[in-house]
């Protein structure tokens, strides 16, 4: 996965490209590889706190939200209507601003401090939402479901922008569809550098969906903390992988 010129690169940029004595290297394009991976797993936990705690609305995946807008249509549920046509409007409008903001990454640059830029924003959203949540008692209703919904959404959409943004292998964060296809083609192909990073997303967005799953039947308020808490370590770490004079 990791190259000569990743390395030169971020030897040239000022990015620590060894741990402390005595401890592996972890090089740049590796530690952008585990934060890419830690950021699917908050996806999981996101969707998963959506679709059983709003209302089987999907906020992170817009395949499966989109379906589900399908159906409500089928069947003439408004209110079903509603609740996914904003999650996808949001998701669609977070991606749009995510993109504007991070704009095209630079080749010579592993992660530029405008993705952590966004991925703060993101944190912001996650971190209202949380408020609004525990303040709902993990049980919102009414105006304030849809304006939770949105929340979630456009937090979502501008987190996938910031990860495909820098076109790390196909990565997208919040849905795996496009990236077991990248997997199996790439098998097929005798292409397989990206394998570990692409299962790695698909087994990490699993193992949070997993997670929050199990707290939400008990801990439905710790289930919405658990993306907010691993995008801060997420946003903590990315500083490492910031070219030279970034702010």
């Amino acid at each position: 996965m990791t190259t000569s010129s990743d390395l030169s690169t971020a030897a040239a940029s000022g990015t620590p490209d060894a741990a402390a004595p005595g401890r592996p290297a972890l090089s740049p394009v590796r530690l952008r590889g585990v934060l890419l991976v830690l950021l699917t797993f908050g996806a999981g936990a996101t969707d998963i706190v959506g679709f059983l705690g709003m209302e089987k609305v999907f906020t992170a995946n817009m395949t499966g939200n989109i379906v589900l807008f399908g159906l409500a249509a089928g069947e003439a549920h408004g209110v079903d209507l509603a609740r996914c046509g904003i999650a996808t409007l949001a998701f669609a409008l977070g991606l749009y601003a995510g993109f504007r903001v991070a704009g095209r990454t630079d080749p010579e640059h592993v992660w530029p401090a405008r993705v952590t830029g966004v991925l703060c924003v993101v944190l912001a959203l996650q971190t209202v939402f949380l408020a609004g949540w525990a303040l709902a008692g993990a049980e919102p209703h009414g105006t304030g479901l849809l304006a939770l919904i949105a929340l979630s959404s456009t937090a979502m959409g501008a987190q996938t922008a910031a990860a495909r943004s820098m076109a790390a292998d196909g990565v997208t964060t919040t849905f795996v569809t496009g990236t077991l296809t990248s997997i199996m083609g790439g098998l097929t192909a005798g292409q397989t550098a990206a394998a570990g990073l692409r299962t790695s997303v698909i087994l990490a967005l699993a193992a949070g969906a997993a997670v929050a799953g199990a707290l939400m039947a008990h801990a439905p308020i710790v289930a919405a903390a658990v993306s907010p808490a691993v995008l801060l370590v997420v946003v903590l770490a990315a500083r490492r992988l910031h070219p030279a004079g970034a702010s």
